[in-house]
């Protein structure tokens, strides 16, 4: 009799342990990212063009840095949705704001990326900013940021379900500068030709409210980060830390010319140039150009919760803890306040009905 209940608790245990394992996968994320500027080295960077960053990405950045054009979507001051797309004169009746609205991201990432109010993650909720409050790294920070050719670059708390590394999501970093004006993605200088184009470059990640400006008639140009990439994190027995992640900074390339043509006026660098007043076969010439040069950071390390790892670069540095949090019970409330745009909506007669019922209340 005594064998048997012990079988049935092991057999209880053995079920509930995936359960108790998923229960507890739930980790809190700092990450604190800086650049060490002016720093001499002997690694030489491959002038190789980054990898276009792919789609299936979680972004805790953009919500909080994107400009909000809402207004566009809906045509303020009584204009329809037509209107955008039109180059009629009653384009003229809306609001001149919305027709401001057309770049939505800042040129700069501020170093803090942090939610308003303090957060908490409920079952079933995927990545959750959380508030500067929240943090734990401002000593960290403080130190660092004193250490001489030290700029940080971005500093973020979220919380997370870890997965396993085939489920896992990665979280998109990006910060700093914003090259779009002077580089393409690839890294080669945006000539004049470049910017009177009316073709728009093509957007190298589809969830950013900035393809919207297409239907307003206005170039759509995607940001070129200074910092950008991902960070994976994922759980298999222990917890793994990948980085994907390159830094840019503006270089000199030499490249071929044609002495026929003249080297084109690059985002301000008119000072390279070829003469051709001597010259009528094509020679080829070696010619050196601004360049944009990206530096990768790729490392996968298994790592403890609770200790603060730092990750090493020539230049660059990481500081990240995974820490462990009080696990979700519940899910997310759901909230049943009707906003400001459902109610006017709402046909006026059914408004004042539901006022009236609300009163009598």
């Amino acid at each position: 009799m005594q064998r048997k209940i012990a079988m049935s608790l092991a057999a209880v245990a053995c079920l509930c342990q995936p359960f108790y394992a998923q229960a507890k996968s739930w980790f809190e994320v700092e990450v604190f990212v800086f650049e060490r500027e002016g720093q001499t080295n002997t690694e030489q960077w491959q002038n190789t063009p980054p990898q276009a960053i792919s789609a299936n990405h979680i972004d805790l950045i953009s919500p909080i840095i994107t400009t909000d054009i809402t207004g566009v979507a809906l045509g303020l001051s009584g204009c329809i949705s037509t209107d955008w797309l039109s180059n009629s004169d009653e384009q003229t009746n809306c609001d001149p704001l919305a027709k401001q609205q057309a770049q939505t991201h800042p040129s700069q990432v501020p170093m803090s990326i942090a939610a308003e109010t303090e957060q908490q993650a409920y079952l079933g909720d995927a990545p959750v900013l959380l508030a500067q409050s929240q943090s734990q790294f401002t000593d960290i920070i403080d130190s660092i940021s004193k250490e001489r050719n030290v700029k940080p670059l971005l500093h973020l708390t979220w919380q997370q379900d870890m997965q396993p590394r085939r489920q896992a999501t990665p979280v998109r970093i990006y910060a700093g500068k914003d090259y779009s004006e002077q580089f393409h993605f690839q890294g080669s200088p945006v000539s004049q030709t470049d910017t009177q184009s009316q073709e728009p470059e093509t957007p190298l990640y589809l969830n950013d409210f900035s393809n919207f400006d297409f239907m307003i008639g206005t170039e759509t140009v995607s940001p070129v980060w200074q910092l950008d990439g991902m960070i994976n994190i994922y759980l298999n027995h222990y917890l793994f830390i990948e980085h994907d992640l390159f830094l840019r900074k503006v270089t000199q390339k030499e490249v071929t010319a044609t002495d026929k043509g003249t080297v084109s006026a690059i985002a301000g660098y008119n000072r390279y140039q070829t003469d051709t007043s001597s010259t009528t076969t094509a020679q080829l010439a070696l010619i050196s150009e601004p360049f944009l040069q990206a530096i990768p950071l790729k490392q996968n390390r298994r790592v403890r919760s609770g200790q603060v790892h730092y990750f090493d670069h020539p230049n660059m540095g990481i500081v990240m803890q995974i820490r462990r949090m009080e696990q979700p019970e519940t899910a997310r409330p759901i909230d049943l306040t009707p906003n400001e745009a459902d109610i006017n909506a709402l046909p006026k007669s059914q408004v004042e009905l539901q006022d009236n019922t609300a009163a009598t209340n």
